[in-house]
């Protein structure tokens, strides 16, 4: 159902098409990946091989564009310490990232296909930038181009003919579906709080109409300044805990809701800085109390977050530090959520030997439960086509997002080959 529409599409241009007048082109690379876990496990986190292939196809105003991953994990064998369900989970996976096709006319854009819609200006954490759900099986160690799941969607970007450079975003998703969080037993579970009772079948959207996502977004140079305006009204990634009464036993299912997300961004060059920030509400967003009753597990409010980042670039340097912050409006404290919570990031990086020779640190922590995060790398470009690179990540703290991999320290390496 994902790709009927798509395929339909494609047989019906090419056969009103010479296939003579189609040009076609094919990109993508492979990489080695290595990574293993330091003190107590010492054991193999990944020995991944990955191919990802970009096929596109270009005639008169369409083109196909699309990205397909895969990959196999040998480190899925050779761990005795994980149980099978995990290892038949990461031992190999395939997915189509990109596939959709693309029509240009002089004042629009039509996409129409499985893509991936970036929104928002900061790195690292995502506040606008909601639409594409994540596969988390690695936690968020992966790039966000890896990690996020590609949606069937139908996108339209309007440029209105005016004095003002500006461009206004339409986008329809029927595929609503959940960040793909890693499973119970991986090194990279989420740890979770909640009664010991039995559990209905996870309720969660699916490709359908009328579980159907909207977004809209405008964006706009304003005197040397880029801002946006974005709703968007789609499905929470992450579920609720819900318990059930009726009919008894108590019961407790894990359920994903609904909510509105409106705010905007802007970003400015000023001489060797650039400046950025993001503003996102989540109007009526469901959260869980500590002590639930059957009637009040789940209760909404809304949230505010905010991100302010700052970037000094400067010969071969790079330092960018971010600030972001959640709110939680009407906070009650029979809500497992604090009232303010939030992370600060610090990137630096440096580049050697004609940009050849690439270093990179990027610490984040978290300011509430003061647990942090820390990752460094060094990448080489041997030529165009062959990279090596190497590196270390670090976790430290007790409890939260970050704390709970505090034994996940690792190092890790790979080869990359583009063609």
């Amino acid at each position: 159902m994902r790709y009927a529409v798509l395929f339909g599409l494609l047989t019906y241009l090419f056969s009103a098409q010479s296939v003579a007048a189609v040009a076609w082109s094919m990109h993508g690379s492979l990489k080695s990946e290595a990574a293993y876990f330091l003190q107590a496990q010492s054991r193999w986190d990944k020995l991944q091989q990955q191919l990802v292939l970009k096929p596109e196809l270009q005639w008169e105003n369409w083109e196909f564009r699309s990205r397909v991953m895969a990959w196999y994990d040998v480190a899925a064998d050779i761990n005795p310490r994980i149980g099978a369900d995990v290892a038949k989970y990461y031992r190999h996976h395939v997915a189509v990232k990109e596939a959709y096709l693309l029509y240009g006319a002089d004042n629009f854009d039509l996409r129409v296909g499985q893509q991936q819609v970036v929104w928002g200006k900061t790195d690292g954490l995502r506040l606008l930038d909601v639409i594409n759900p994540l596969d988390m099986r690695a936690f968020i160690l992966d790039d966000f181009l890896d990690s996020r799941m590609g949606l069937v969607a139908a996108r339209v970007n309007y440029y209105p003919q005016t004095d003002m450079e500006q461009e206004i975003e339409v986008l329809w998703i029927p595929d609503a579906r959940p960040t793909r969080a890693a499973p119970t037993g991986s090194a990279w579970a989420m740890s979770t709080a909640g009664a010991v009772l039995p559990m209905l079948p996870r309720h969660k959207p699916n490709f359908s109409a009328q579980n159907s996502e909207l977004g809209m977004a405008w964006r706009a140079n304003l005197s040397g300044w880029d801002m946006s305006l974005n709703y968007f009204y789609g499905w929470k990634d992450s579920p609720n805990f819900f318990l059930q009464l009726p009919p008894l036993p108590l019961q407790a299912q894990l359920k994903h809701q609904r909510m509105h997300t409106v705010g905007g961004s802007f970003a400015s060059v000023v001489g060797s800085f650039v400046f950025r920030g993001e503003l996102a509400i989540n109007a009526s967003e469901p959260l869980n109390q500590t002590t639930p009753t059957w009637s009040d597990s789940v209760v909404k409010k809304n949230t505010m977050n905010m991100a302010l980042s700052m970037a000094y670039n400067k010969g071969n340097w790079t330092i960018s530090p971010q600030f972001f912050m959640r709110h939680i409006s009407g906070w009650k404290n029979t809500l497992q959520a604090q009232k303010k919570t939030g992370f600060w990031s610090l990137r630096i990086a440096r580049n050697f030997m004609h940009e050849k020779l690439k270093t990179e640190m990027l610490l984040l922590a978290s300011w509430s439960d003061g647990s942090w995060m820390s990752r460094y790398k060094i990448a080489y470009e041997i030529n165009d086509q062959l990279a090596l690179s190497c590196g270390a990540d670090f976790f430290c703290g007790k409890r939260g997002l970050l704390g709970q991999f505090d034994k996940n320290d690792r190092v890790h390496s790979d080869i990359k080959y583009v063609f």
